[in-house]
């Protein structure tokens, strides 16, 4: 939500520099009178599209308002001023609409640059293509289907390649977990979207050094792996495990009270608990389980809560003075 937020910024920052060029053209052909009545449309238009925008109004409401604005604009420009030039610039918007990286958006742009085209063709024919008979209207069709069908592939040629890196940036290439940077973008989504409280559990495997020792670390590695699928297995879907690194990991909730939390840590530690069965050896893990709430949500620092977490953790590894891991 928040970069779709961003690309609504970008978009009125494209659209308003497309458009002083688009009347710098206008006033060389036809005098500085011609931006008149276009230039107050588009003035009325940036006006509700900046207060969209300042208000954090829905991005994507904010999206489809920004796209259908556009071709608003365009229908009064290609009415008030008829010309090949301003069709040309018509188009435009629709590789302006592919920035969102949404399929729907570029859907409308073709489908409302179709329309468009239509309505130059047959009704300010003589103006715009004085020389182009009726039967070739079918060609600048399939240019409008083609080129919104180009758009589409584009993105999802771009979607993928995003996803892949995405996945390389935000996850752990061990466990699969989220690493502290998606923790850390998390974290700033829940505050952004003023969340009324966050929690944060700090889990730390007991005696898994016992295991890497014993056994190799290709087995430390597939034991972590059966631990983080443990642990997502008891989490709802809007929460977060990241892995720290090493057997450490954090779990980022939020909208929930501190007996919630509580219930969580029992959960993350019964699934734990169950024997795990590798290279045919039964290991029996535990963690040590340390949380931080808070309800100021505003105020709520992610490395503070960390270390409030992690000290909780630390208390309560002492307090039960815990074995570590079994192996049979």
């Amino acid at each position: 939500m928040i970069e779709m937020h961003r690309r609504n910024s970008l978009l009125l920052l494209l659209i308003s520099i497309f458009y002083f060029t688009q009347i710098i053209f206008n006033i060389v052909i036809e005098g500085i009178e011609s931006i008149f009545p276009p230039a107050i449309f588009f003035g009325i238009f940036g006006l509700i599209m900046i207060l969209l925008i300042l208000k954090k109004v829905n991005a994507k409401f904010t999206m489809y308002v920004m796209v259908g604005s556009m071709y608003i604009y365009f229908y009064y420009l290609l009415n008030d001023s008829p010309y090949l030039v301003n069709y040309l610039f018509m188009w435009l918007a629709l590789p302006l609409s592919a920035i969102y990286q949404q399929i729907k958006a570029v859907l409308m742009s073709g489908i409302a640059s179709i329309i468009l085209t239509f309505y130059s063709f047959f009704y300010l024919h003589d103006e715009i293509f004085p020389n182009v008979i009726k039967e070739d209207f079918i060609y600048l069709v399939l240019f409008g289907i083609f080129i919104t069908i180009f758009h589409i592939t584009f993105i999802l040629k771009i979607r993928a390649a995003n996803d892949k890196l995405q996945d390389l940036a935000y996850h752990d290439p061990l466990t699969g977990a989220a690493n502290r940077l998606l923790l850390k973008e998390k974290f700033d989504v829940m505050k952004y979207e003023n969340v009324d409280s966050i929690a944060l559990l700090f889990l730390d495997m007991n005696g898994f050094k016992n295991v890497n020792d014993t056994y190799g670390h290709e087995v430390g590695d597939q034991l972590l792996q059966i631990i983080v699928l443990r642990i997502d297995g008891v989490l709802r879907d809007t929460d977060l495990l990241c892995r720290l690194g090493g057997d450490e990991f954090i779990v980022l909730t939020s909208n929930i009270d501190q007996s919630i939390v509580e219930k969580i840590a029992d959960r993350i530690q019964s699934a734990l608990e169950k024997p795990m069965i590798l290279d045919q050896h039964i290991i029996n893990v535990s963690a040590s389980i340390g949380w931080h709430y808070t309800t100021e949500v505003l105020n709520a620092n992610l490395d503070e809560m960390i270390k409030e977490a992690d000290r909780a953790m630390y208390k309560e590894k002492e307090l039960k003075d815990l074995p570590g891991s079994t192996i049979n």
